[in-house]
């Protein structure tokens, strides 16, 4: 029995999850999240960065002396001389084991400014990482905001589709008490057979919206997926800021330019790994080693034989490059060549960012102005449409002014929703410029 009830619960829990799951909706901070922990462009460049991590941390050990330990053995085997000119063969089994440590003393600091490159070149990949991780948020901020377009847009279609229903039995009894020809009646259904083809495409763009955020977010099903409609989205009514203003905080935060630095510093280092290479390079050897045979054994021990063969080095080596053909040189001369390209690379991504931000402070302010003006063209032509709607119900207009207003009416609100979705996404261009969180 208790089994049994355990059997049950684990269903009952497994339905809720499925159903809470299903019920689930999405916000704009769900899928950014998502797609950081997920998509695959995102997880190769941490690759790299583990890559230039290892690669930094090896740099810091090889500051510490090698160790190595060796072994060999040979059997001979041949024909001696013995006595009364008798050949014998001979049989001999030596052996040489030891240990042996190098440690660079001095190399012209090649090492220090190595664990140098490589700590600029694990910083550049995170860098690298952020800029891949901002890529992928705008992405998803505008294809999460086209749904939340195409969705208003499809309420609009929806509304005025329902508009035209009940203007068509409103239409029907003017027509029935004789205060409308017949004739308006079908302009007027015709103008709802118009707006049922809008709804379809509405409905149609919206489905498509919402698969191209599934596909961006490497989603394996549409089913289920839902966004979070919120309920009002704060747009601000005046621009404070300037372009120059935002340049100055995101040339200082921005993952694209910090990483240029750091290339920039790495480029750097390799000017003097290159440069330290033509000064003298001192290193410090050391070895412990034995001889043995096993021919002379049992007669001779083993352990006596390897103390009474042991050898110890300490050997100090110096090594001055003289001439190189040239090699040095150049390898210092191509070192501050790439380190020039590293900083035109820097000051190429700083006019690039300044060029981007103008842009986009030019396209959220001439998104800001369009959308005023849109708002006010809608509310206009609503007033608009509800004057020709109260005229058309007492036959003063015909059925060709009515549905004109009714058009006008309908294109003036598509074209607040789209005009207000893309200042949203200008303003949000802004902000991460400015270094806040894209958010709704």
């Amino acid at each position: 029995m208790k089994s049994y009830i355990k059997i049950v619960l684990i269903i009952v829990s497994l339905f809720l999850s499925v159903n809470i799951f299903a019920q689930k909706q999405w916000k704009l901070e769900d899928c950014i999240g998502y797609a950081l922990q997920n998509n695959i462009t995102i997880k190769r460049q941490a690759l790299q960065t583990e890559i230039a991590n290892n690669n930094l941390t090896q740099s810091k050990i090889d500051i510490l002396p090698d160790l190595s330990a060796y072994e060999s053995h040979t059997l001979s085997s041949g024909f001696s001389q013995g006595e009364n000119n008798v050949k014998a063969v001979s049989v001999n089994s030596l052996g040489y084991f030891g240990v042996s440590s190098n440690l660079i003393v001095f190399n012209g600091l090649q090492k220090i400014y190595t664990i140098k490159l490589h700590k600029y070149d694990f910083q550049t990949s995170i860098q690298n990482l952020k800029v891949a991780q901002n890529s992928i948020a705008i992405n998803i901020a505008s294809f999460y905001l086209q749904v939340l377009s195409s969705k208003e847009a499809l309420e609009v279609a929806q509304n005025q589709l329902e508009i035209s229903k009940l203007q068509i039995e409103r239409t029907k009894k003017l027509v029935e008490v004789g205060n409308l020809a017949r004739s308006s009646l079908l302009e007027i259904e015709a103008q709802a057979a118009s707006d049922e083809a809008t709804e379809v495409d509405s409905k149609n763009k919206l489905d498509l919206a919402y698969l191209n955020l599934a596909q961006l977010l490497d989603l394996d099903t549409l089913k289920n997926f839902q966004i979070f409609i919120p309920q009002d989205i704060s747009l601000p009514e005046s621009f404070f800021d300037n372009a120059d203003s935002i340049y100055f905080i995101a040339v200082n935060n921005m993952p694209e330019i910090k990483s240029g630095e750091y290339a920039l510093m790495s480029a750097k280092s390799k000017v003097s790994i290159a440069r330290g290479s033509r000064f003298p390079q001192i290193s410090l050897q050391a070895g412990y080693g034995s001889n043995y045979d096993l021919k002379l054994l049992p007669a001779y021990p083993l352990k006596n034989q390897i103390n009474d063969f042991a050898s110890k080095t300490l050997t100090l080596n110096l090594s001055v490059p003289i001439f190189t053909k040239y090699q040095l040189q150049k390898n210092i001369n191509n070192a501050k060549i790439s380190a020039q390209d590293a900083e035109f690379d820097l000051k190429q991504k700083k006019i690039t960012l300044r060029k981007d931000i103008e842009q986009a402070f030019e396209d959220a302010l001439a998104s800001f102005q369009n959308f005023k003006a849109r708002s006010k063209a809608a509310d206009a032509n609503e007033e608009n449409f509800k004057y020709q709607q109260q005229k058309f119900d007492v036959g003063l207009v015909n059925s060709f002014d009515y549905n004109t207003a009714k058009n006008n009416y309908t294109k003036a609100q598509l074209d607040l929703v789209q005009s207000k979705y893309d200042f949203i996404f200008k303003t949000k261009i802004l902000e991460f410029y400015k270094g806040n969180s894209i958010k709704l």
